[in-house]
């Protein structure tokens, strides 16, 4: 995985030719489409502990034509400058690609973390190992968790989901 102490130079050449591919860039499907292709064609590197410790193994399972959001965050013509930093081993560029997959994904809830009020938490879908889910609101920045009522949630772990507009109708008109 590493060469000299570094991160795989030939895995960082291809990490930094998805910004070079203007196919890539040209919507944010195709460029969210570009990372999940990416992790997928070095999977040697990006191992299922790897994925399952940073979220990805969900976020590379998704269908972005029911997740991504209208106006993301981001510009994909500043994304080159904005990602092209020095990964120092296989943790860092995946958390890097992990919070620019969420960035495409994720529908704010218009309310600030009370940790870090600058922050706006999202919503995610919870799913427990006994397959309940549970619609909470999280904080990216700092990780602060609370059911859609505004007390902390405290209760069980699971696997973290995105949620889409169809997640959001189901739980908000039943």
């Amino acid at each position: 995985m590493k060469k000299d102490g570094l991160l795989d130079k030939d895995l960082l050449k291809q990490y930094y030719s998805i910004f070079s591919n203007k196919n890539n860039l040209k919507d944010f499907k195709s460029y969210y489409l570009a990372f999940v292709r990416f992790i997928n064609q070095n999977r040697e590197f990006f191992t299922d502990t790897i994925l399952e410790k940073w979220d990805l193994n969900v976020l590379i399972t998704l269908n972005p034509d029911n997740y991504l959001v209208k106006n993301p965050d981001i510009s994909l013509p500043l994304e080159e400058k904005r990602l092209r930093g020095d990964y120092d081993d296989i943790d860092t560029l995946v958390m890097s690609i992990r919070d620019t997959l969420w960035d495409m994904i994720t529908i704010y809830s218009g309310k600030d973390c009370p940790i870090t009020p600058n922050d706006e938490l999202r919503y995610i879908l919870l799913k427990n190992n006994d397959g309940k889910e549970k619609l909470l609101l999280e904080c990216a920045a700092c990780g602060w968790t609370e059911n859609i009522d505004g007390n902390e949630y405290n209760d069980p772990t699971g696997t973290v989901y995105p949620v889409n507009k169809k997640d959001l109708e189901r739980y908000f008109l039943s």
